[in-house]
């Protein structure tokens, strides 16, 4: 489960940030009092269900203010109990929650720039995740509206560039389909328009536009509704590489399926958040 890999990834994070022992709280004792989460500018909101359990496996005591996926400002989480067990856990709970709140922040605000323009395509991840944080990277990212694709290596097959120069697209693709499941789709990466039209005649489930101009996207779908009026096949377009919030709308505006964004992880910046003691 979700939850008990996070709270495994926040008690590790603990571990590491403890060492022996606070010695900045251990001398003030056993006085008990109040704190506040708070949000200190709009974003939307990640991670506060393990935040809260994190508290209460502490024998704090937590009221939450806002849920995961609300867009917030202000208080989001109420902590009672000894206060140097609050600050024990104050800058793990927060790094976590703030990182985890600025990947739905950011693709929460991208998706609504899109909807400008698209009202259909859908803003993915990709596996430009960080170490051990993928699993809830990707969960922020859907809290937001986004879609996850692939979790892992094992979800679907992906033939890229590097596959392609070792073994040829062609012979890739045959190759799969020998070996591999047919309960898994077929993604193959295409970096030039001869690469498409080989994926399209080996009629592969998805195909992604790497690296593709704006222009270049709209040339590769003629091709594809070209060959769709000769066979009535049509892949699901993915765009990706080099697209962020400032020029994602030069590929939105085109009928693409998908596109996926690694700044979404592997960049983002966190929300600013405090603990403060009442």
């Amino acid at each position: 489960m979700l939850k008990n890999y996070a709270l495994k990834v926040l008690n590790k994070s603990l571990e590491q940030d403890i060492g022996f022992f606070d010695v900045s709280t251990e001398i003030f004792g056993n006085k008990e009092g109040r704190a506040i989460i708070l949000a200190k500018e709009k974003c939307v909101l990640c991670g506060i269900d393990f935040i809260k359990e994190f508290f209460e496996s502490y024998n704090l005591k937590c009221k939450k203010l806002a849920n995961d996926g609300d867009l917030v400002f202000g208080e989001i989480l109420e902590i009672e109990g000894k206060i140097k067990d609050i600050l024990l856990l104050e800058r793990t709970a927060l790094n976590f929650l703030m990182h985890l709140s600025g990947v739905s922040t950011k693709t929460y605000n991208i998706i609504q720039k899109v909807r400008e323009v698209n009202k259909n395509v859908r803003i993915a991840g990709t596996r430009k995740t960080l170490p051990l944080l993928a699993p809830l990277q990707k969960y922020a990212i859907y809290i937001a509206g986004g879609d996850t694709h692939r979790f892992r290596l094992d979800d679907c097959i992906m033939i890229k560039d590097n596959h392609i120069k070792a073994f040829g697209m062609r012979d890739a693709i045959k190759k799969v389909r020998e070996k591999v499941s047919f309960t898994k789709k077929i993604e193959v990466e295409v970096n030039n328009f001869t690469e498409l039209k080989i994926a399209l005649e080996e009629k592969v489930d998805i195909v992604m536009l790497d690296n593709f101009k704006p222009k270049d996207v709209c040339r590769a779908l003629n091709i594809i509704n070209n060959f769709y009026k000769e066979t009535s096949y049509r892949p699901i377009v993915e765009v990706s590489g080099g697209i962020n919030e400032d020029n994602i709308l030069e590929y939105a505006k085109y009928k693409v399926d998908v596109i996926s964004l690694g700044c979404l992880t592997h960049s983002v910046k966190a929300v600013d958040m405090s603990l403060d003691i009442v």
